[in-house]
């Protein structure tokens, strides 16, 4: 087995009233039929600086194991899994405030696992699953104040896991399941108080389920199927 370990560490300094502001950035890169290789990702600031990492696996690498540990303010971290790129197991946490998560699986991507687990206020993960992507098993954790969770799956993406968890106020999720994406599997559960979530399934999306579960005061829940979207099961619990 590879093993790739990147650590970057910033520290923030000030001398007198001068603030130096210093943002690192991580580029890692797994192509071309490149398997079981272990990435480790650790980028660590204080202050209001800024961290971002970047990982792609593409054209049919599989097995790889990708785990991205960002803390302080205002990092961003980037996964992208395409071309036939199967079986790989992405973890990304990030602690602290304004940290934002995206993850992309396309196009023929099969059977991979993201875990994206954010600590803290103001953050967003957004995970996108397309063009024949299937079998894929994604599971968000947000823990803090307004945060925001998007789940878009679509372009005939089947038979995909996607469990959201937010505890916390003032906080916002929405799911899009469209163009003949079917059997797909989505489970939101919000405990806190003003919270909503928005679930579309459209455009011949089939056999889906979703379950909504709200926990707590001033939720808000809108739910449309549409445009020949049949047998979905949906279940939305407000308490």
């Amino acid at each position: 087995m590879k093993r790739i370990v990147l650590l970057f560490a910033a520290v923030l300094f000030v001398v007198g009233t001068t603030m130096a502001q210093t943002e690192n950035k991580s580029d890692v890169t797994i192509s071309a039929d490149s398997d079981d290789n272990d990435v480790t990702v650790k980028q660590t600031i204080d202050g209001d600086d800024v961290n971002v990492s970047e990982v792609a696996i593409f054209v049919e690498s599989s097995d790889n194991d990708v785990s991205v540990t960002q803390s302080g303010e205002n990092q961003d971290s980037e996964v992208e899994i395409s071309f036939g790129s199967s079986e790989n197991d992405v973890t990304v946490k990030q602690r602290d405030e304004d940290q934002e998560s995206d993850v992309t699986i396309t196009g023929i991507s099969v059977g991979n696992e993201v875990d994206v687990l954010q600590e803290g206020e103001d953050n967003e993960s957004d995970v996108t699953i397309a063009d024949l992507s299937w079998l894929n098993d994604v599971d968000v954790v947000q823990d803090g104040e307004n945060n925001q969770s998007e789940v878009e799956i679509y372009g005939l993406s089947s038979f995909n896991d996607v469990e959201v968890n937010q505890d916390g106020d003032g906080l916002e999720s929405e799911v899009e399941i469209a163009v003949g994406s079917d059997f797909n599997s989505v489970d939101i559960e919000q405990d806190g108080e003003d919270h909503e979530s928005d679930v579309d399934i459209i455009f011949d999306s089939n056999f889906n389920t979703v379950d909504v579960e709200q926990d707590g005061d001033y939720s808000t829940s809108d739910v449309e199927v549409s445009f020949g979207s049949d047998g979905n099961m949906i279940e939305v619990e407000q308490k």
